[in-house]
C-alpha cells in the first residue's frame, strides 16, 4: 500500500445500484407472514398448529411435540392441561429441566446467545430476519438462514425451494457447503452441527432424510463451521468450549485440537487448506498450520477488543481482519505455506466514521469482511451505519494495494445484515465478469451487486 486511506477518500458519486432478480437470480424477499421468529407465542406457532391439531387429545399432542421439538417443549404443552396436578407437575419438571440445562452448559443459555450475537458476522443477529448466507462453491445454489430457524435453498429453478427444518435446528449461526458435493450443507446452531444432504435433482421442498446431528460435550452453541479444502474434514468452534473440534463427518467422529485459554468464537480453514485461523472471545487469536494432528499454533493478541471478522486471500499469503473495538482494517502478511511465518499486523485503512456529501454517515466499528474470489473487491460492513464500503485491492507478490471503489446503500432505513460473494461467478459468465456481492438487508430482502 502506498498511502494512508480513510473513508473520506471515496469519490462523492461512489454509489452503485444492484439488481434484485437478474436472469436466473432468485428474487428473495422475506415478509413477516412468511416467518415465525423464536420467542413468539407458543399457541400461534404455525408449525405446531399444523403438526398437532387442537382436536387431538393432550397425551397425543405432548407425544407429537416431544418427537418434534424435545422434552422441554413437551412439558410446556403439558402445563396447559386442565388437570391442576398434571399442570403443576409439568411446570415443576420444566423448571428442573431448564436449571439442569443451564448447569450442564459452561454459560447460561441467555448468556451464550448474547455472546453469539456479540461475535456474530451478522448485524443485530438476535433480531435479524436473515441470519446468514452461503453460496455453493461449485454450482448455482444459495442457502439462506432466517430467524424462524429455517434454511431455504435457492437455485435456478424458482419453482423448487428445498426447506431445511428440524427440532434440533434452533438459533442458526453459520452455514458452509461441503466442497466437491452437490448438496451437503453444514449448519451451526444452538444444539451443535446439522449436516443436511439435499438432492440437487429433487422436486420436493423437503429432504427425504433427516439431518445428521453432530454434538460433543459442551461444544454448543456452535458459532463457526469451516470445511477443509478437500471436503474431508469439518472444523467447528463454540463460545462455550475452549477446544476447536475437527470432525470426520462421514464417520461422525471428532478430534479436539489443542486447548486455548478462552472459548473460541470463529474458525476458518484458509482457501488452500494449509492454514487455519481461530479467534477467542477475548483478545487472543491463533494462526495454525494444518493438518490438525500436528498443528503448529502461533498466538496473537489484539490491542483492543477481540477479532471481529477476517478474510484470506486465495493464495493464503495475505490476511485482513478487523476487531470489535478498533475502527481500523488490519493487514498481516504470511511468508511460506506449510511452514508459515507471520509478520506483525499493521493498520491498512482508517474506518473512523465520516459523512458523505449527502450527509449520510459511513464507517465506524466494522461488522464483517468479505473478499471476492479474485482478491479484487473487499466489502466492509459496519455495526452502526447503513453503508457497505467496497475497496479495490491489488495483490502483487507479497505487496497489497488498496483503493476506494464504491459505497452501497440500501433502500430507505434498511441496513446490511449479512453478506457474501458468489464463489463461482467467474466460471458461469464471460471472462470480463468479476464478482457478485450478495447482501441480506435488514428488511428481509436479498440483493445482488455485480462488481
Amino acid at each position: 500500500m502506498s498511502r494512508a486511506l480513510n473513508l473520506s477518500n471515496f469519490p462523492p458519486s461512489a454509489e452503485v445500484i444492484g439488481f434484485s432478480a437478474r436472469d436466473h437470480y432468485p428474487d428473495i424477499v422475506f415478509t413477516r407472514e412468511m416467518l415465525h421468529p423464536p420467542g413468539h407465542s407458543r399457541r400461534s406457532e404455525s408449525t405446531r398448529d399444523v403438526m398437532v391439531p387442537v382436536t387431538e387429545s393432550l397425551p397425543k399432542r405432548i407425544l407429537a411435540i416431544f418427537m418434534e421439538l424435545g422434552l422441554l417443549e413437551a412439558l410446556g404443552e403439558a402445563t396447559q392441561s386442565e388437570s391442576r396436578i398434571v399442570a403443576r407437575a409439568a411446570t415443576y419438571l420444566q423448571m428442573i429441566g431448564r436449571r439442569f440445562k443451564q448447569y450442564w452448559q459452561s454459560y447460561p443459555c441467555e448468556l451464550s446467545m448474547d455472546l453469539v450475537a456479540k461475535h456474530s458476522q451478522t448485524r443485530n443477529w438476535q433480531k435479524s430476519t436473515i441470519r446468514c448466507l452461503s453460496w455453493h462453491p461449485l454450482c448455482f445454489k444459495l442457502a439462506v438462514a432466517t430467524i424462524d430457524d429455517t434454511v431455504r435453498i435457492y437455485s435456478r429453478n424458482p419453482g423448487v425451494t428445498p426447506i431445511l427444518r428440524s427440532s434440533l435446528q434452533k438459533a442458526v449461526t453459520c452455514l458452509a457447503w461441503r466442497p466437491y458435493t452437490g448438496g451437503e450443507l453444514a449448519i451451526g446452531c444452538q444444539s451443535g452441527v446439522l449436516i443436511w444432504s439435499v438432492d440437487p435433482t429433487s422436486q420436493i421442498t423437503r429432504p427425504l432424510s433427516q439431518a445428521v446431528h453432530l454434538q460433543h460435550g459442551r461444544h454448543q452453541p456452535v458459532t463457526a463451521v469451516s470445511w477443509s479444502s478437500n471436503g474431508e474434514l469439518l472444523v467447528t468452534a463454540s463460545i462455550n468450549d475452549t477446544h476447536l473440534l475437527v470432525w470426520n463427518v462421514d464417520q461422525q467422529r471428532c478430534v479436539p485440537m489443542h486447548r486455548v485459554k478462552l472459548p473460541c468464537a470463529l474458525v476458518s480453514y484458509a482457501p488452500l487448506g494449509y492454514n487455519m485461523i481461530a479467534s477467542t472471545i477475548g483478545k487472543d487469536f491463533y494462526l495454525c498450520t494444518v493438518p490438525p494432528e500436528r498443528v503448529t499454533r502461533v498466538g496473537w493478541s489484539t490491542a483492543n477488543g477481540s477479532l471481529q471478522s477476517f478474510a484470506w486471500s486465495r493464495d493464503e499469503k495475505h490476511l485482513l481482519f478487523v476487531t470489535t473495538d478498533d475502527m481500523k482494517l488490519f493487514y498481516m502478511r504470511l511468508s511460506g505455506l506449510k511452514s508459515a511465518s507471520y509478520e506483525l499486523a499493521f493498520p491498512l485503512v482508517d474506518l473512523d466514521q465520516k459523512l458523505t456529501d449527502g450527509g449520510l454517515a459511513i464507517g465506524g466499528k466494522a461488522q464483517s469482511l468479505a473478499w471476492c474470489p479474485r482478491d479484487r473487491f473487499l466489502a466492509v460492513s459496519f455495526k452502526n451505519t447503513a453503508a457497505i464500503a467496497i475497496f479495490f485491492t491489488n495483490l502483487a507478490g507479497l505487496q497489497i494495494n488498496i483503493d476506494p471503489y464504491c459505497l452501497i446503500f440500501g433502500v430507505g432505513v434498511e441496513y446490511p445484515s449479512c453478506m457474501c460473494y458468489q464463489e463461482n461467478y467467474q466460471q458461469e459468465y464471460d471472462s470480463d465478469a468479476q464478482s457478485v456481492l450478495t447482501i441480506g438487508w435488514s428488511s428481509g430482502r436479498v440483493e445482488y451487486y455485480p462488481l
